[in-house]
C-alpha cells in the first residue's frame, strides 16, 4: 500500500472514530491521539470529498446525511479489513462488535436468551448489538451485519441459512374461552373478539392463515377485531388480559402455552410453517463474528 493510501486509510479511521463518539476529544482518547489531529483529519477529508461530513457546533459534532452515507460504508469496509487481517494472521476467533436485526418477537423470545452463552463462549472478544424491529432492516442504513427474517427469502442478493421453522397459530386464555366458547371452525371467528397486528409497511392488521379445506380450497374468515397493535408481544398481552382471540407464531406463546395461561384453538387448521433464516449481504466479506454466530444459532435453536 502505497504512502497517499496509507493516510488515507488513517484518515477515514479517524474520521469513523469521531462518527462513533459523537466528538473529536472523545475519537482522540480512544485512539490515543489529540482532538486537533482528529479535526484537522476530517477537514481534509471533507476538502478532498467537496462536502461536509459534520455539522459542529461549540459541544458537539453530528453526521450530516453526506456523513452518515459515508460512515455506513467506511465503517464497513474498515471492519472487513480488520477482519481479514485477523484471518491473514492466523487470528480466526470471531472479535469485535456484531449487529444484528431480528423480528420483536424472535429476537425477545429466541435470540437474545441465547447471545450471552455466545458471548462468554468467546470469552468477552465479541459485543453482541440486537435491534428487535418489525420493519425489514436495511443493512447500510440500519447498520447491521446480518438480520432474522421470517418466510421466504426472496432477495438473490442475500445468503440465507434457515435456523427452524415457525406456524401461526391462533390463542386465547381459558379465563375468555370459558365466558365465549371456544371456536370449533374457522367460521366462529367471526362472533369472537379477534385481535389484529398491524404490519409495518401498511398500516394494516394483518389477515389471518388457515390450512386449506380438504377439497384444498382456501379458508376465508371476515375477522371482527376488537383492538389493533403493532407489536406481536402487545397482542400477547391483550390475549392473556382476556381481550380475545390472537393468531401468533408458535414461539412467541410457547411458554404461556406450556403454562396454561393461553390455550390454543382451532389446531387442525394451523397453516404451513414458515421457514426462520438468519441472513447476511453476499456481496460482503463475511465477518467471522457472523459466521460463528450463525453456526451457534444453528446449533442451538428449536428444530
Amino acid at each position: 500500500m502505497n504512502e497517499a493510501a496509507t493516510s488515507t486509510l488513517g484518515t477515514v479511521e479517524m474520521f469513523c472514530a469521531a462518527a462513533r463518539a459523537g466528538s473529536f476529544t472523545a475519537a482522540a482518547a480512544v485512539l490515543g491521539t489529540t482532538p486537533s489531529a482528529i479535526s484537522k483529519a476530517v477537514r481534509r477529508l471533507e476538502d478532498r470529498l467537496g462536502v461536509k461530513l459534520f455539522a459542529r457546533t461549540t459541544r458537539a459534532i453530528r453526521l450530516t446525511d453526506d456523513g452518515q452515507a459515508y460512515y455506513h460504508t467506511c465503517s464497513q469496509a474498515l471492519e472487513n479489513i480488520h477482519d481479514i487481517e485477523r484471518s491473514l494472521t492466523g487470528h480466526r476467533l470471531p472479535r469485535g462488535e456484531l449487529r444484528i436485526s431480528s423480528p420483536a418477537s424472535y429476537g425477545i423470545k429466541r435470540l437474545i436468551p441465547l447471545v450471552p452463552r455466545y458471548v462468554a463462549r468467546h470469552h468477552g472478544q465479541v459485543k453482541v448489538t440486537v435491534s428487535v424491529s418489525n420493519a425489514v432492516a436495511d443493512f447500510v442504513m440500519d447498520d447491521v451485519d446480518m438480520a432474522i427474517r421470517i418466510g421466504e427469502v426472496a432477495d438473490s442478493r442475500l445468503v440465507a441459512r434457515q435456523l427452524c421453522a415457525a406456524c401461526p397459530c391462533i390463542v386465547a386464555s381459558p379465563t375468555y374461552l370459558r365466558r365465549h366458547g371456544t371456536p370449533e371452525v374457522p367460521g366462529d371467528l367471526a362472533s369472537h373478539a379477534c385481535l389484529g397486528l398491524i404490519m409495518p409497511d401498511s398500516g394494516r392488521a394483518m389477515p389471518w392463515t388457515f390450512a386449506p379445506s380438504a377439497d384444498g380450497t382456501a379458508t376465508q374468515v371476515r375477522l371482527q377485531t376488537v383492538m389493533n397493535v403493532d407489536h406481536p408481544l402487545g397482542a400477547l398481552a391483550a390475549a392473556l388480559s382476556d381481550a380475545g382471540l390472537a393468531q401468533l407464531l408458535d414461539f412467541t406463546v410457547e411458554d404461556d402455552l406450556r403454562s396454561g395461561r393461553l390455550v390454543e384453538v382451532l389446531a387442525p387448521w394451523r397453516p404451513q410453517a414458515q421457514p426462520v433464516s438468519a441472513v447476511w449481504p453476499g456481496n460482503r466479506h463475511v465477518p467471522a463474528t457472523v459466521r460463528s454466530f450463525v453456526d451457534f444459532l444453528v446449533d442451538t435453536s428449536h428444530p
